[in-house]
């Protein structure tokens, strides 16, 4: 690249377009830093959002020369005696200062630790820092390093790097909101694709705005259908009923007083109708959405998956105590599972007592009941659930 620089000899680049691009972009603000110390002819740059008082550090960015075990160690070691640092600290924010026109080195300063362990080995003659944006205990810093054979900070760079920080500033927070945004629907969407039962969220439109693999299976099978994120029975009249219903409940859900399910039958030929339970989802302080809802599908005729490993963990059965208790759960006989196990019908009785005994139940019914209400039928396997989103 080719350093211009203007009349009155601060350097000439359009820093904007690095600066927003910043906001979307996987590595941040990383293009901006290495842009800022070519076309300033820095050394250096350290752009850091770090919390002040755990001092942990969400972000860093450098640009020129200069590993990150130096940032670790200034961290650790020495930043508390980093003259321009203290100076920062008393200044207004937004805005760059210089140690060459700013800061006055106290007496001694070249005896210090900080000058002779960390500024001379890595060659570092000039600095000038901001403080770019404060929010909470969350602070944003833009360190610019120069070194012995480079020129000290004019007050003309000084001016020209301050007006890039309204910019920065922007850039910093439409990052941050981009970012808790994409947190809380990864949350959201990680939370739903741990339900076993297929399951829909529902915005305040009656779009669907997520579902999980579970749910995109069950779309698969014909009985219900998405066109244009609006969910379809296969016949008008049960899609009227559906969409009626599931509107009742987004309504319900902007009403504390009102949380009622409902439920709607989907016929099926040949088959049991399929179950959908529809929940008003209330989203107390949130000021962008205006009511949702949850819809659960549950089909009678099939089993949840579930591995015989959770239910060992959970009811600290042994493998084939386990697998006993699946194979009843999913509608077996003892005398079918002694067969297909090749053991006598008395074997299988015992391991029954024994998981009655562990489990505290007293009849395969109250052992049944247990077991389809535990984590183990309703936690998705990791193994076959991707999220699915609209």
């Amino acid at each position: 690249m080719t350093r211009k620089t203007s009349a009155e000899g601060a350097p000439e680049y359009d820093f904007l377009g690095d600066i927003y691009d910043a906001v979307m972009a996987p590595t941040g603000f990383q293009v901006f830093t290495d842009q800022l110390a070519e076309v300033f002819n820095l050394k250096a740059v350290m752009m850091t959002i770090r919390h002040n008082q755990t001092h942990s550090m969400k972000y860093l960015w450098l640009g020129g020369d200069i590993v990150p075990q130096w940032i670790d160690n200034y961290a650790l070691e020495y930043a508390s005696d980093d003259i321009l640092s203290q100076h920062l600290a008393k200044e207004p924010i937004a805005n760059f200062y210089a140690s060459n026109l700013d800061v006055i080195p106290p007496p001694h300063f070249a005896e210090t630790r900080f000058y002779k362990e960390w500024l001379v080995p890595q060659g570092v003659a000039f600095a000038a820092a901001a403080v770019v944006l404060q929010e909470g205990p969350w602070e944003t810093t833009l360190f610019l390093q120069r070194g012995p054979s480079q020129p000290p900070f004019t007050p003309e760079e000084i001016a020209q790097l301050n007006t890039l920080l309204p910019h920065l500033q922007r850039a910093i927070q439409m990052r941050q909101r981009l970012s808790d945004l994409e947190l809380g629907q990864n949350i959201l969407a990680s939370s739903l694709n741990m339900l076993a039962m297929p399951t829909f969220l529902f915005d305040e439109h009656g779009t669907v705005a997520h579902y999980n693999q579970r749910a995109a299976t069950l779309l698969q099978d014909g009985h219900l259908r998405l066109e244009a994120g609006h969910v379809f029975a296969q016949d008008e009249k049960m899609t009227r009923k559906l969409n009626l219903e599931l509107s009742k409940s987004i309504a319900a859900s902007r009403n504390e007083d009102d949380d009622m399910n409902r439920v709607v039958l989907l016929p099926r030929v040949n088959k049991l109708p399929m179950m959908l339970m529809i929940t008003p989802l209330q989203l107390s302080g949130s000021s962008h959405m205006h009511g949702a809802a949850l819809m659960f599908a549950f089909d009678p005729t099939a089993m949840p998956a579930v591995t015989c490993e959770l239910v060992k963990k959970l009811f600290r059965l042994s493998t084939t105590e386990a697998e006993l208790a699946i194979a009843l759960c999913s509608g077996k006989t003892l005398d079918e599972f002694a067969f297909e196990r090749g053991t006598s019908i008395h074997t299988v009785k015992t391991q029954l007592k024994s998981i009655y005994l562990k489990t505290g139940t007293k009849r395969q019914a109250q052992l049944v009941s247990m077991l389809l209400a535990s984590p183990a039928f309703f936690i998705a396997q990791k193994n076959s659930d991707q999220l699915a989103a609209v």
